[in-house]
């Protein structure tokens, strides 16, 4: 089939929606389909100095990446880049047109008579240009998938709020691929006597780097390393705390990330609840988890209901997100404990291989996309 994916990430970037959507375009060419990605040409927000975008995300070039022009006028960029990409549609005439972001876009090529189907990861709320289009988009869907979500409890938000039947939603979890071999950075050198412990991903609010620093205050006999995040981020959280066992190693580009994860024994997921600042925890389907899972390293996760549909007491320590206690004993609990470790690492591995590679994922999309027709 021919698939076009049309997003508004910035490609290149450090952003994790930019990260899915390359991903998900390799997963859907994988499988044999022909897929053409549509992304907005943002080149003064574009990461600097990348060669190859492909190599940068660590995909395969399977697919097809054409960049459109995307004026920068604050109330026209949108419809703009938006029929810029259904004249591109039309040149292709693919089976099918997915993607993420903006909404009007996929009304457009909806109302074209193209079999279109969108995914949201974020709650709606009933409000803006892109939920005024969500609901003529749904309203006019005469298909049975109406919608893709990346969590059963986003699934659950939009059967209630927009009355969508909950067999036209499918709920994706996010995923990742395998790790390629069991490589740790060269720059770093490691204290075996030593537990590491790791971080990857942001250090905005909401992540709960306060946990990570507060337990290396706490546990000085482990090493702590927090992978990833922009200048002024880390500047702003090393002005907290200097202490010895904590290391900041700052961005690392997609592909690399693995060989990090790689290092540690325990790996932390502190996510802090919506009003911690992080919007979309109630609902939210991390990449960062299924990276983790794949890694085969035990995992301490905050507990939030929405976790449980990837992780279980069987594969990752779960507590209280904002009880630095339950942190401190979790963490301890997992050093003094290796054969512990080694049992949640490999339970968590063997569920990432059947439910949450990104092929599996892709996968059970055409699935759900061939059973509607």
């Amino acid at each position: 089939m021919k698939i076009v994916y049309i997003s508004r990430s910035i490609i290149p970037s450090r952003t994790a929606n930019s990260i899915h959507v390359m991903k998900m375009c390799n997963a859907f060419a994988s499988l044999g389909h022909e897929v053409t990605l549509l992304a907005p040409w943002t080149k003064k927000l574009e990461e600097k100095n990348i060669e190859d975008l492909f190599e940068y995300y660590g995909v395969e070039k399977n697919f097809e990446l054409k960049k459109l022009f995307s004026p920068n006028i604050k109330y026209l960029k949108k419809r703009i880049y938006s029929y810029i990409c259904l004249k591109e549609v039309q040149k292709i005439n693919p089976d099918i047109v997915y993607g993420r972001d903006d909404m009007f876009v996929f009304y457009l090529t909806q109302k074209s008579k193209y079999f279109t189907l969108f995914e949201k990861h974020e709650p709606y709320d009933g409000k803006g240009f892109n939920d005024f289009f969500f609901n003529k988009f749904i309203k006019n869907n005469q298909n049975k998938a109406k919608l893709v979500v990346n969590s059963n409890e986003l699934k659950k938000m939009y059967n209630k709020s927009c009355n969508i039947d909950l067999d036209s939603i499918l709920a994706a979890s996010n995923g990742t691929n395998i790790i390629p071999d069991n490589k740790i950075p060269s720059s770093v050198i490691l204290d075996k006597k030593r537990v590491q412990i790791g971080y990857v991903g942001s250090l905005f609010k909401g992540r709960g780097i306060d946990i990570i620093i507060e337990l290396a205050k706490k546990i000085p006999d482990a090493t702590f390393h927090i992978i990833g995040g922009k200048d002024k981020d880390i500047e702003f959280w090393k002005s907290k705390e200097n202490l010895e066992n904590l290391i900041f190693h700052g961005f690392v580009e997609p592909k690399e990330t693995y060989k990090y994860r790689n290092m540690c024994d325990i790996l932390l997921a502190p996510y802090q609840s919506d009003n911690e600042g992080n919007r979309s925890s109630k609902y939210m389907s991390p990449i960062k988890l299924f990276e983790y899972m794949s890694s085969k390293k035990a995992i301490i996760c905050s507990n939030f209901k929405v976790v449980y549909e990837a992780l279980n007491d069987e594969s990752a320590l779960l507590v209280d997100s904002s009880d630095i206690n339950a942190w401190e004993n979790a963490v301890n609990e997992l050093i003094e404990d290796k054969e512990k470790r080694e049992k949640l690492a490999n339970n968590a591995f063997e569920k990432f291989l059947n439910y949450h590679t990104w092929s599996a994922r892709a996968q059970k999309i055409l699935d759900y996309i061939q059973s509607s027709k």
